[in-house]
């Protein structure tokens, strides 16, 4: 997202080149569907209807991450249609947007906390386990992408592709709140994650076919993500997360 690609001469290409340009451009504007399209029960519809108010730290949580996924789809189509200047110029913005989702996200995870809480919730931390490895796990990938992006190209697009995929998953879980479970735990739970990994799946066989190898990237992202999101259900109903892990990280205790 936060790229400062060197400029191509997008003309020379071959033409299998360019057709495989399209890849991250064609991925970014279907991670923003996907996330843009995952809250009309739980944010648009009540919003538009009146039905319920918000913090204005909802609000502003969603303006900020609805704002980086759609200037990730941006900028990567920038990209592919070789206006790389222009990319370069919002890459500050990119920058600002992602800083900014880490404390929002945690913030408005306090909240959702302390909302359990006072509605008596047996285990008001169970959630609150994605808030922390999804933003973590997004921190690490874009501060990577963003080192990389005057760097290592190849690195760069691919880190900030894996960032945007711990944006992906959060946002489809949204549709768990309405719609009644189709799998037991904890693959029900896990389910939005899972299907956002299916990005690095695809992503691994544009490795293939663009470099004739999977990507070091690609390989690692797929190592920690993949076991990290069939865990975490299971840490977040655990003892050890609910009454030590949770209780400090969230600053609690």
């Amino acid at each position: 997202m936060a790229s400062i690609a060197q400029d191509v001469d997008r003309s020379a290409l071959p033409p299998a080149a360019k057709a495989r340009s399209r890849f991250f451009a064609n991925a970014a504007i279907l991670m923003a569907v996907l996330v843009v399209s995952s809250f009309p029960v739980t944010y648009f519809g009540p919003l538009l209807s009146g039905s319920k108010q918000f913090l204005l730290l909802r609000h502003l949580h969603g303006a900020v991450f609805f704002g980086w996924i759609g200037l990730y789809a941006w900028q990567a189509n920038l990209v592919a249609g070789g206006k790389v200047r222009l990319h370069r110029e919002l890459g500050l913005a990119g920058v600002a947007l992602g800083g900014a989702m880490v404390p929002l996200g945690m913030w408005l995870a306090v909240q959702a906390i302390e909302e359990r809480m006072a509605q008596g919730v047996a285990r008001p931390f169970e959630f609150a386990v994605y808030n922390f490895f999804d933003l973590t796990l997004f921190a690490c990938f874009f501060a990577a992408a963003v080192y990389h992006a005057s760097r290592n190209l190849e690195w760069h697009r691919r880190e900030i592709y894996v960032a945007a995929i711990c944006v992906v998953g959060p946002a489809i879980s949204r549709w768990e709140l309405v719609l009644p479970p189709p799998l037991p735990f904890p693959l029900f739970d896990a389910l939005p994650n899972l299907v956002a990994d299916l990005f690095l799946v695809a992503l691994a066989l544009h490795d293939r076919r663009a470099l004739g190898r999977i990507h070091p990237v690609t390989l690692f992202a797929a190592a920690v993500l993949v076991p990290f999101n069939l865990v975490e259900p299971l840490l977040g109903r655990s003892e050890v997360w609910n009454a030590t892990l949770a209780p400090h990280l969230y600053g609690f205790r």
